[in-house]
């Protein structure tokens, strides 16, 4: 019977292992990258509307980010940011401030030439914003999905705090030109308060 509760021990702890392994839900703190390359990076340091705040500093091309307001929503700059992944010596800087109301935006995110992308990011809220946001994506730039995301929301604070999204598991999200991830307001018919996003990543493994 011992022998018996051993072994079964062994393989609860097997399959947690290969689980954890590959994680495709959003988790909080950062994950082991591996051989990926930094392919997208929005600092929010430069920049003051939606226009400048949506081109990013770096990308393997086209990466850019596109807002979905409802009424008189908007965005801007908050300050300060975080130091929530920072990448290539940035400072916190400033963040983007996505003010209610808003119905979504969308991270446009092509992963041409790469494969298993990984999504980081640093994000808050103010005392009256949304305190979640629901997670979907694109793979051929219509249609938004979540097929095969463990967790299709986050949950936000007014503390900065850290997530990572893997899509690995996802073959349709390698070499995709139409590739894109979708922040969606849980209450978009909300008059007050603003969701703040600093430090999105995408790395990925080149092909």
């Amino acid at each position: 019977m011992k022998s018996y509760l051993l072994f079964v021990s062994l393989v609860v702890i097997s399959l947690s292992s290969c689980v954890k392994d590959r994680v495709q839900t959003a988790s909080t703190g950062p994950v082991v990258l591996g051989d990926r390359k930094l392919i997208h990076y929005w600092s929010f340091n430069t920049g003051t509307d939606s226009a400048s705040l949506s081109i990013p500093d770096t990308t393997i091309g086209n990466g850019h980010i596109s807002f979905n307001f409802a009424t008189n929503g908007y965005t801007d700059a908050v300050s300060p940011g975080s130091t929530l992944n920072t990448r290539r010596g940035a400072d916190s800087g400033t963040g983007l401030r996505v003010r209610n109301p808003f119905y979504s935006w969308v991270l446009h995110v092509p992963t041409v030439g790469y494969k298993q992308p990984i999504l980081q990011f640093a994000v808050q809220k103010s005392n009256s914003g949304p305190a979640s946001n629901n997670i979907s994506y694109t793979v051929d730039g219509t249609n938004f999905i979540s097929t095969d995301l463990a967790a299709t929301s986050i949950t936000l604070t007014t503390v900065w705090t850290q997530y990572s999204i893997d899509f690995s598991a996802i073959p349709k999200c390698d070499n995709n030109p139409y590739f894109a991830i979708k922040f969606s307001n849980s209450i978009a018919d909300t008059s007050g308060g603003n969701n703040r996003y600093d430090n999105i990543t995408v790395d990925a493994l080149a092909r």
